[in-house]
C-alpha cells in the first residue's frame, strides 16, 4: 500500500507506477502476439507454392522444347546442305554429257561431208582427202581414209553411250538421295512444326499461370503488408513501454564493379561484331541466313563472318568442326560459342567481350545482345 503526502491511503496507484504497471502489461501481449503474427503469416494456406511449381515445370518443359527446336533447326541446316550439293553435282554431270553429245554430233557432221566428198564429189573439195587424189589408188585411200574416221567416231559414240549410262546409273543414284533428303526434310518440318505448336500451347499456358501467380502474389503481399504492419506496432508499443531508444543504422558503402574484360580482337573479329550488331532487331527465323529479314544461330554466324571475308557454313555443328578451338579464357570478340545436347551440337553464339554475346535464339524473338548463356561445350575462332 502506497502512503499519500497527507498519510491518507488511496487504492490507486500513483501515474508513473500505473503507468509502467499498463506497459508491462502491453510488453507481455505484445510479446505473445507477435509469435502468433508470424505463425499465421506462415500457416495461412496460399497458391503461391503452388502455382510457383507449375510455372517451374513449365518453363523447364518450355526450355526442353526451345533446345528440340534448335537441334531440329540444326538438323535442317545439314540436310539442305546436302541437297543443295546432289543438285550440283546432277547439273555437272549433266552438262559433261551435253558436252560429249555435241563433239560426237560434230564429230558426224564432219563425217558426213568427208563421205560426200569422196563419193560424190571425188575428194575434189576434201582438204582431208586432197593428197589422195593425185594417184590411182585414191578411191581405196579414201576408203581406208574413211574407215579410220568411222572407227574413230564409233569409238566416240561407244565412249559416249558408256557415259551416258554411266550418267543414268549416277542421276538415278543422287535422286534416290535427293528424295531421300527431301523426306528428311519434309520429317523435320513436321516435327518443327509440331514441337512449335508445343511451345506455342506451354508457352500460354504459361502466360496464364504467370498472371494467376502475379494476383497470388500481390494478395499474399498484401496479406504480408497487413501482418508486418500488425508485427511493427506490436514493436513498437514494446519499445515504447521498454523506453528503449531506436538504434542508427550506418548505411553499406556502394560496391563499384569495374570490368576486368577488355574488348581486344583482330580486325576480321571485330568486323564480324559489326556486321552482326547491324542486325539488331531482326527476327529469329529458322534456317535463314537473310540480313534485314531473319536469322538462325548458325545463319548470323556465317554470314556476320562471310562480311569480314571468312566462308563458314550454314551448322552449328559443322561450324565447330571447320574453325580451330580456343579455351574460353583467350576468348577475343568474333570468337564463336558452342553449346550441346548430348553428343549434338545445337546451338553457337557469336562473342563481342566483357562478358556479352550476340545471338539469334529462338523463334519469337529479334537478333540481341545477352550475357554469356551457361552450359557452353567449346570455343572456336574462325
Amino acid at each position: 500500500m502506497i502512503r499519500t503526502p497527507a498519510g491518507r491511503r488511496t487504492g490507486r496507484l500513483p501515474h508513473d507506477v500505473r503507468h509502467l504497471s499498463i506497459a508491462a502489461t502491453v510488453v507481455v501481449a505484445a510479446a505473445t502476439l507477435l509469435p502468433a503474427l508470424r505463425a499465421g503469416a506462415t500457416n495461412n494456406p496460399s497458391p503461391v507454392s503452388t502455382l510457383r511449381s507449375k510455372a517451374s515445370a513449365l518453363a523447364s518443359k518450355i526450355a526442353t522444347i526451345q533446345v528440340k527446336l534448335q537441334v531440329l533447326s540444326e538438323e535442317y541446316d545439314q540436310v539442305a546442305t546436302r541437297e543443295a550439293l546432289l543438285r550440283r553435282d546432277i547439273r555437272k554431270d549433266e552438262r559433261q554429257i551435253d558436252a560429249a553429245r555435241a563433239n560426237v554430233s560434230d564429230d558426224k557432221q564432219s563425217l558426213q561431208r568427208q563421205t560426200i566428198d569422196a563419193y560424190v564429189s571425188d575428194g575434189a573439195t576434201s582438204d582431208a582427202l586432197s593428197v589422195l587424189t593425185d594417184t590411182e589408188n585414191a578411191l581405196p585411200a579414201q576408203q581406208t581414209y574413211l574407215e579410220d574416221a568411222a572407227g574413230s567416231l564409233s569409238s566416240a559414240m561407244s565412249s559416249l553411250r558408256f557415259s551416258e549410262h554411266a550418267l543414268v546409273e549416277r542421276t538415278d543414284q543422287l535422286s534416290r538421295d535427293e528424295v531421300q533428303s527431301r523426306a528428311a526434310m519434309k520429317t523435320l518440318n513436321a516435327a518443327r512444326a509440331n514441337a512449335a505448336q508445343l511451345d506455342s500451347d506451354l508457352t500460354s499456358t504459361q502466360r496464364g499461370v504467370n498472371g494467376s501467380l502475379a494476383t497470388a502474389v500481390a494478395n499474399q503481399q498484401k496479406q504480408e503488408a497487413i501482418q508486418a504492419a500488425a508485427q511493427a506496432a506490436a514493436a513498437s508499443v514494446i519499445k515504447r513501454a521498454q523506453q528503449q531508444s531506436d538504434a542508427a543504422t550506418s548505411s553499406n558503402p556502394a560496391v563499384t564493379v569495374d570490368p576486368t574484360d577488355a574488348v581486344t580482337g583482330d580486325q576480321q573479329g571485330l568486323a564480324a561484331v559489326h556486321a552482326a550488331e547491324s542486325q539488331i532487331g531482326v527476327p529469329y527465323v529458322w534456317a535463314a541466313s537473310s540480313p534485314g529479314y531473319g536469322f538462325d544461330c548458325s545463319g548470323l554466324a556465317m554470314w556476320a563472318w562471310g562480311q569480314a571475308g571468312v566462308s563458314l557454313p550454314h551448322s552449328a555443328e559443322d561450324q565447330y568442326y571447320s574453325i580451330e578451338h580456343i579455351p574460353f579464357s583467350e576468348l577475343q570478340p568474333g570468337d564463336l560459342i558452342f553449346y550441346a545436347a548430348g553428343d549434338y551440337i545445337y546451338h553457337v553464339v557469336m562473342y563481342i567481350g566483357n562478358g556479352q554475346v550476340i545471338q539469334a535464339i529462338q523463334t519469337g524473338t529479334t537478333i540481341s545482345i545477352t550475357a554469356v548463356p551457361p552450359g557452353a561445350f567449346a570455343a572456336g575462332r574462325p
